[in-house]
């Protein structure tokens, strides 16, 4: 497998956003020692585990959190201040991509910001909590399809080539998903895409630092993704990697 970075030109505009909150081997928490940070407006326990929901009084930024980890970053006008999520836009605006999958919705900001670059945007997360509470604070329009699903079991029911780009985002603790793991996921995710689609992934010092990393390379080499672009790092911490389909 060749690993090459001379593709795709990701920019970082984590200075300009200034998110302290999600800087490399810094957990991103609320600071319970000094609850005056933050306001809370949601928290909701459930099978998937705790979201919370909260206002930074410092900048009036909104978080979202997904057992006290930072998923979502957004200005007091609804702006994104995550950089790895500006550079996912980047790169599928720089391949001119007219129908995305993106696997983990979150906060919904990534499809949002596909949305209203006039992209068609599917996005998929397991947690029934994601699409009302990316509508009520992270801005994401009702119009925005959102399906509650397991994200592997969605892409193997999913109609082949019926994406131009897929992107894969959904490891939210130290655990690697299985489907990171899976060569039968990665198969099946480029079975989705249609003629030059690419697959975008977020990659996490949780995963490039762990202790999966060697064998999260080799599925995807068996899997015959095996044209691979490794961003730089983003300064918080995360790295996308592009592979190109057949």
């Amino acid at each position: 497998m060749a690993w090459r970075e001379d593709r795709i030109t990701i920019h970082d505009r984590t200075l300009e956003a200034r998110n302290d909150d999600a800087l490399p081997g810094r957990p991103a928490r609320l600071d319970r020692r000094n609850g005056r940070r933050m306001i809370e407006l949601h928290r909701s326990k459930g099978g998937l585990g705790e979201i919370s929901v909260a206002l930074r009084r410092r900048d009036r930024a909104v978080c979202y959190r997904r057992n006290g980890e930072l998923q979502s970053l957004v200005d007091n006008r609804g702006r994104n201040l995550m950089p790895s999520f500006d550079a996912v836009v980047d790169v599928l605006a720089q391949e001119r991509a007219e129908r995305v999958l993106v696997l983990g919705h979150g906060g919904g900001v990534v499809a949002t910001m596909l949305h209203r670059k006039g992209i068609d945007v599917i996005a998929v997360d397991i947690d029934p909590r994601a699409k009302r509470l990316a509508q009520l604070f992270f801005g994401a329009p009702p119009c925005l399809k959102v399906v509650n699903s397991d994200a592997a079991a969605y892409v193997a029911a999913a109609p082949e080539r019926s994406f131009r780009a897929v992107v894969v985002d959904f490891q939210d603790s130290e655990a690697t998903p299985a489907a990171y793991l899976s060569e039968a996921f990665w198969r099946e995710t480029i079975g989705l895409l249609s003629d030059q689609g690419l697959v975008v992934i977020k990659v996490s010092n949780w995963l490039r630092l762990g202790a999966d990393w060697s064998a999260f390379q080799r599925t995807l080499a068996a899997a015959d993704l095996d044209w691979i672009a490794l961003g730089d790092e983003l300064a918080c911490g995360h790295r996308l990697l592009v592979s190109y389909g057949a």
